[in-house]
């Protein structure tokens, strides 16, 4: 972490101006953290008691790199924060974009002359795991919770990000707010009588365009329309009963939603599917989501969990993430933990092979009797046993192969269903 300390002096002939400090802002860098100090009060002892007088006072602000001021809490507070994905109070949630940006000093006040020490920290991104939940509804479509209501019960079940994915409509995205401690992507669910795919939005997520399409030709307009936005498209529960995915995959999409709720059998399907293309040669990402509309029997929010290894807390960071396939799929918020490496390459990622190469698959929150299936493109290669709860660990010679990838099988109710799965790691 880069940290800046400054120090000013003004003096009374400079009150009531605004002033700008520049600094240098690199790359890859999650937030600004902006504090600062001056001495605000004099104090003295009367016969009475303390004396406490004001003498200074200094306001504070922010401009991005671009010039715009993002934010300005005036006197109020002596710390900020900017970032994409979270900001104080008063200051915009934007990227941290490389460029000059400048601290915005108001000298409102300066009794004689007056020290203002300035910190900055510049905290850069770096990797960690995130929880989330893709798909889920408000009032705005057929939900039966409010946009608060969704990110409240996000909160509740511990996940770190959340998109709300309305039919056809992002009227929820106006009321995202900008809630604390969570990240939540703006998204919609588009939604036609041949299937349903997800938009997630690093914009605004306003969606003006007609998603209401009788042909092929208008499908593909809206999904392109969505691309020009920059949005990432999923396709999701392809292998539904009631409304699988009929339109064809010759379109741009990113993802492939093969954990719908509850597991069930189409969502296995959607897992064969999705296999298949990746035995083909294809690199492309499996994401879950719960699709709750409200909180039932085997559906709420967080079932299923996707786990993302991000750089930052950021939607377009996340979202990277899930189209690189560093991700995993696991039953609940707090279900079993799955990661796979093939020397030093982790998910998503491609390895070299070579003789010699050894893999490592590893379980958290295993229990006892669970079957751990190590997959490649030539199928199921190996299956470990765990023979007790906790933390497992297996290795494994890497075959020349294209891929690997890992599925945990837990006893539920006496039957047996899958319980996480991982993205592969790929081999060249």
């Amino acid at each position: 972490m880069e940290e800046i300390r400054l120090s000013r002096t003004y003096t009374s002939e400079e009150q009531k101006q605004y002033l700008r400090i520049p600094f240098e802002v690199g790359e890859n860098i999650e937030r600004i953290e902006i504090s600062y100090a001056y001495l605000r009060h004099k104090q003295r002892q009367t016969p009475y008691g303390e004396e406490k007088r004001e003498i200074n006072i200094i306001d504070l602000g922010l401009f991005d790199e671009q010039g715009q001021l993002c934010g300005w809490s005036g006197s109020e507070r002596l710390s900020v924060v900017v970032s994409e994905h979270n900001s104080t109070a008063g200051y915009r949630r934007l990227p941290i974009r490389r460029g000059t940006w400048q601290v915005a000093l108001g000298i409102y006040k300066v009794e004689t002359s007056v020290e203002v020490q300035l910190t900055i920290r510049l905290v850069p991104k770096q990797r960690r795991w995130l929880k989330g939940d893709l798909h889920m509804h408000t009032l705005n479509s057929d939900g039966i919770y409010t946009t608060d209501e969704v990110i409240t019960y996000a909160k509740h079940a511990k996940l770190d990000f959340i998109a709300l994915t309305d039919h056809n409509n992002t009227e929820q995205n106006k009321e995202i707010g900008n809630p604390d401690g969570i990240t939540v992507i703006a998204g919609m669910e588009y939604t036609n009588y041949g299937g349903h795919a997800n938009f997630f939005f690093t914009d605004d997520g306003i969606f003006t365009a007609n998603p209401l399409s009788n042909t092929s030709e208008e499908m593909q307009a809206t999904i392109a329309e969505a691309k020009r936005r920059n949005a990432i498209v999923s396709l999701n529960h392809i292998c539904d009963t009631g409304c699988p995915w009929v339109l064809g995959f010759d379109i741009p999409y990113d993802l492939i939603e093969v954990w719908n709720g509850f597991i069930k059998p189409s969502d296995m399907q959607a897992i064969a599917w999705w296999h298949q293309r990746l035995a083909e040669g294809r690199h492309l990402a499996a994401v879950g989501g719960s699709d709750t509309h409200r909180i039932e029997q085997g559906r709420s929010h967080g079932t299923p969990t996707t786990y993302v290894h991000a750089l930052s807390c950021a939607p377009k960071d996340i979202l990277d993430a899930l189209v690189q396939g560093r991700s995993f799929i696991t039953a609940t918020a707090d279900g079993a933990r799955l990661d796979l490496y093939l020397g030093s390459s982790g998910l998503g990622e491609t390895s070299p092979w070579n003789d010699g190469l050894e893999g490592e698959a590893s379980v958290e929150r295993a229990k006892q009797g669970d079957r751990l299936t190590l997959v490649s493109d030539m199928g199921i290669e190996k299956s470990w046993n765990a023979e007790y709860d906790g933390s497992l660990t297996f290795i494994f010679p890497v075959e020349r192969r294209k891929f690997y990838r890992i599925e945990l099988y837990r006893k539920t109710l006496g039957i047996e269903l899958l319980a996480a799965l991982t993205n592969p790691v790929y081999l060249n």
